[in-house]
């Protein structure tokens, strides 16, 4: 994460998030639990020094909850690995959000698919050499995820490999889908506590997931991504 003030990258990544019609998260920690409230961008005035959002359908009530007593707004963009606070201009007839831009805004490592280690153990299953195999998964994205494996483990995948077989648990969830295995490397001695000996991790990238299940998934990945937020900003 780096925070830097507003500058040119930050006004081409706000016109390119309203050419790709992007979803802005407002949020607010409330009691250690996160409220959030999900909208679109619509344009980017800079002669009016604005930033118009329009709220999604029945998000009106989580607005007034996510807006603060000085009327500052927090905004998480997934796809952009962008967040920023801001003042709230005016909300109009119309669930029209008006934002003045803000000063400074924090960025993280860019990739297609932002990776977030989940605070809770999820799991995820899949049949390899006529086993059925359940793991703990180290990181998501909303294009696949990872599994870090310690050295005793005799689980041996090629790169390329196919799983039609392949269910997520998150929380009470189980999301069915198909991935490929498109990464197996060793990891050194002692990088992870766990792993005193070492071990190996393995990517796999989903080939098919339904819309639903992805919709659920993008969800689950804002939401552990403010969940930290809020942590780094508590430390």
């Amino acid at each position: 994460m780096k925070e830097q003030k507003r500058n040119k990258s930050f006004d081409r990544m706000i016109v390119e998030a309203v050419q790709e019609n992007m979803s802005f998260f407002a949020w607010q920690s409330i009691g250690g639990v996160v409220e959030k409230c999900e909208l679109k961008i619509k344009a980017y005035r800079k002669d009016y020094n604005e930033i118009v959002l329009e709220l999604c359908m029945d998000q009106e009530a989580k607005l007034a909850r996510v807006i603060s007593g000085n009327r500052i707004l927090n905004i998480y963009v997934p796809e952009l690995s962008v967040s920023f606070s801001s003042e709230l201009k005016s909300v109009t007839e119309d669930k029209k959000v008006k934002l003045y831009p803000p000063e400074d805004y924090s960025f993280y490592e860019r990739r297609k698919h932002e990776r977030i280690q989940p605070l809770k153990a999820c799991y995820v299953s899949f049949e390899h050499n006529k086993m059925m195999i359940k793991k703990s998964i180290y990181d998501f994205s909303l294009g696949g995820i990872a599994v870090i494996l310690p050295k005793s483990d005799k689980v041996i995948i090629t790169k390329g490999k196919i799983f039609t077989v392949f269910v997520l648990d998150i929380g009470l969830r189980k999301i069915k889908v198909k991935a490929e295995c498109v990464n197996s490397f060793s990891i050194d001695r002692f990088k992870f506590e766990n792993l005193p000996y070492g071990g190996f991790k393995l990517a796999f990238r989903f080939t098919e997931i339904s819309k639903d299940d992805k919709a659920f998934l993008a969800e689950f990945l804002t939401h552990e991504m403010l969940l930290q937020l809020v942590q780094k900003k508590a430390n």
